[in-house]
């Protein structure tokens, strides 16, 4: 048989004839079949009741609110064509390479997606958020590959003209950004309806994606997960609408992000809406910019009902080691059901399905060359450095990660630097050209280059830098607690000339764990099946400048069983699950208590130590500043914005007299996540006023003295080997 080869067609129009040879998918509506839903049906029956306060509805109510609920549907369900996804796969051909450099995806990956795609169990893609460009990219992939494009759950705010349109014929449903018209009263007919339509579209065969986080993260590292979509995909399994599903967490990575940056949004600004008009000028933009590599990392499938299985045996073990922790029902701030309760259990399972989602993804993230040049300005060279210092520490950090990092760059260090640096422009990265003399006194040239350390420039490539923090962050709390529980000992000239510094691993353990406990919605320390004690002592003892010295009897020390006694009670409350061994932590707290560390404080270490310690300090300041502030609420009240707009002007004031040195710290997002910590600290009470959100102080904390108390707490984490 003689093989043709490629027709006048297919060269002439390689991209046309490409897609047109495309596998074609049908996806069908599922409208009819939601609103014949039993359980919808029910629904709407007892909110027009409701909503008439009559028991019997009369026929023309009960029309209204079908005609009502079809319309939600209509505004929400998506219209997935298969000719359109070919179009736009085509101009995406076309397109793309404007603006890209490349966009890059491992074969062996797709490979994996296409078996997963051939058990007939419905995907769930699971990306973390960075840009609008996320969803086209994955639809594109699939698309180029002959897979089933994904239902993709959109904000409304995405719904405008034209372009709505356009998405809703890729994939998207649209959800409102506000669920609830009423604040504080959860509209049962809306989220009954978007149940409904992911279940059924679940049942009818489609494939899913949604971002787990909610929106973008606008710091550049991840947030943490939002639960409501993914517990209607476990209750759909649950109740065997489906038997099983796969998951696929996503990672996506931009060298520049497409989008632009959020500084506004950090800086206290309100988010500008999407229009056509800035639809049209942001896309245009786009097509005439530079923004270099993306990559995109899809992550092992894995089995939503063994995960649940694994999950459950884990609850079960957590019930019979700590009875007193029985689960019951509470009230949900996450669930999109049509009832206000959940059990605790089930919201337990999503919750930590969730963080297992992000913590994979967020670990699997590409690391891009601009990462790296920024981190290592921000961390290392803030003051700026010579081309070839920055060249030594760039190789330094290629070295750590080359075996089990995905990095994005290859060829010489000095090369892809110079490409980083492009990348990212003079407006976050300045380079001068210096005559220095040298060793022999030769006058020589040297290429300088120190981050634009002005508001709001620095803000933007910290962005870029808080990638690298997933990789860097047990380290950095380690370091950060180590200074904090020694604090002048580390500075004692004498004590470092003798080589003479030791510390007890219980204290170290401690204040790490104390500073976990601060950052718990910052990050996402391990995995939900890991306990945080095991993955702190680990990561102690694989710091290359901490020896464990002779073990000494230290267990008669009162203050040790008190320290026990204290770190047990953090552990029961937390969200991380390590309560689930119970006697198993006990034991590892005796054991702790036996350990004693030397510090080897060689230059070369210390260096290290006060760059892994710089990390974590803006984000410190950030909480020690929003901890002062609560003095203002001593006998008063503030709505959240004004709140978040004080702190932002103490964090100004800091900035501006130099007792804050770092202007990242001038950020939305960890501001409003520390008001999150000191309500789940019992600190503040945060109730609805106006439709507004209101802050005040709970009565056993509502004095200046147990304000300063709770900034005492952050503020031992502050102190540095340098003079602030």
């Amino acid at each position: 048989m003689v093989k043709r080869g490629p027709t006048f067609f297919s060269k002439v129009f390689n991209y046309v004839s490409q897609v047109s040879n495309f596998k074609s998918f049908d996806y069908p509506m599922v409208t009819q079949t939601v609103l014949n839903n039993e359980r919808l049906k029910e629904v709407i029956n007892l909110t027009t009741c409701e909503i008439t306060n009559n028991e019997n509805c009369n026929e023309k109510e009960v029309t209204m609110a079908k005609n009502k609920t079809k319309n939600i549907l209509l505004q929400m369900e998506s219209r997935c064509s298969d000719i359109l996804l070919k179009i736009v796969a085509w101009l995406l051909y076309k397109l793309l390479p404007s603006f890209i450099q490349s966009a890059i995806v491992t074969p062996s990956q797709i490979e994996v997606l296409k078996k997963a795609n051939d058990t007939g169990l419905p995907l769930i893609f699971l990306p973390l958020h960075r840009s609008h460009l996320d969803y086209i990219m994955i639809s594109f992939i699939m698309v180029v590959n002959n897979m089933r494009n994904p239902l993709i759950a959109a904000g409304d705010n995405l719904k405008i003209p034209f372009f709505g349109w356009l998405l809703r014929g890729l994939g998207a449903f649209f959800i409102k950004r506000r669920m609830d018209a009423v604040v504080g009263r959860k509209d049962v007919l809306y989220r009954t309806v978007l149940q409904t339509y992911i279940m059924e579209s679940l049942r009818a065969g489609h494939n899913l994606e949604f971002f787990v986080e909610g929106g973008r993260t606008r710091t550049g590292k991840p947030c943490m997960p939002k639960s409501g979509i993914l517990s209607v995909i476990i209750d759909a399994y649950m109740d065997g609408t489906i038997e099983d599903a796969l998951l696929i967490p996503v990672a996506m990575n931009y060298e520049r992000l497409v989008d632009g940056n959020f500084v506004r949004e950090q800086l206290g600004q309100p988010k500008k809406m999407e229009t056509f008009a800035s639809t049209i000028k942001a896309m245009w933009s786009t097509l005439r910019g530079h923004y270099g590599i993306v990559k995109i990392n899809f992550c092992q499938p894995f089995s939503l009902r063994e995960m649940i299985k694994s999950f459950q045996a884990q609850q079960n073990k957590t019930a019979k080691l700590w009875p007193e922790r029985s689960l019951k029902s509470s009230r949900s701030s996450s669930s999109i059901y049509g009832t206000d309760v959940v059990v605790e259990e089930h919201r337990q399972l999503v919750d930590r399905i969730a963080r297992h989602v992000v913590y994979d993804s967020s670990k699997s993230t590409p690391i891009m060359s601009t990462n790296v040049v920024a981190f290592l300005l921000l961390n290392r060279f803030r003051n700026g450095c010579t081309l070839d210092k920055l060249v030594e520490a760039f190789d330094s950090i290629r070295k750590k990660f080359q075996y089990y990092k995905d990095i994005v760059f290859c060829g010489e260090s000095v090369n892809i630097i110079k490409h980083a640096l492009d990348i990212l422009g003079p407006d976050l990265v300045t380079q001068q050209q210096q005559e220095i003399t040298d060793v022999d006194g030769e006058s020589v040239i040297v290429t300088t280059i120190r981050p634009v350390s002005i508001l709001p420039n620095i803000i933007e490539l910290s962005y870029y830098s808080n990638a690298m923090l997933a990789h860097y962050i047990k380290e950095s709390i380690i370091i950060t607690a180590l200074y904090a529980e020694l604090q002048s000992q580390i500075n004692d000239p004498v004590a470092i000339a003798e080589n003479n510094i030791t510390l007890y691993q219980d204290n170290l353990v401690n204040q790490a764990l104390k500073l976990c406990d601060i950052l718990r919605y910052e990050f996402i320390f391990c995995k939900p099946c890991k306990i945080l004690i095991d993955v702190v002592i680990k990561t102690i003892e694989d710091l290359p400048y901490i020896h464990i010295m002779p073990r000494e009897d230290y267990l008669n020390d009162r203050s040790v069983q008190s320290n026990t006694k204290r770190r047990l009670g953090i552990l029961a409350d937390s969200s991380d699950e390590e309560y689930d061994r119970r006697e198993e932590i006990i034991q590892k707290q005796i054991e702790v208590s036996k350990i004693k560390y030397k510090l080897d404080l060689t230059p070369k270490h210390f260096a290290q130590m006060e760059f892994l310690h710089m990390i974590l300090r803006p984000l410190i300041d950030t909480y020690t500043c929003s901890a002062f502030n609560l003095r203002k609420l001593v006998g008063h009240s503030l709505c959240e914005r004004d709140l978040v707009r004080e702190v932002l002007s103490e964090i100004q004031t800091s900035l501006d007299h130099g007792t804050i040195n770092y202007g990242e710290s001038l950020c939305v997002d960890p501001i409003k996540n520390s008001l999150k910590l000191f309500e789940y600290w019992d600190v503040l009470e945060c109730y609805m006023q106006e439709n507004l959100k209101m802050f005040c102080l709970k009565e056993e904390h509502n004095t200046d003295t147990a304000a300063e108390n709770i900034y005492d707490a952050l503020a031992v984490f502050k102190w540095t080997r340098d003079a602030d």
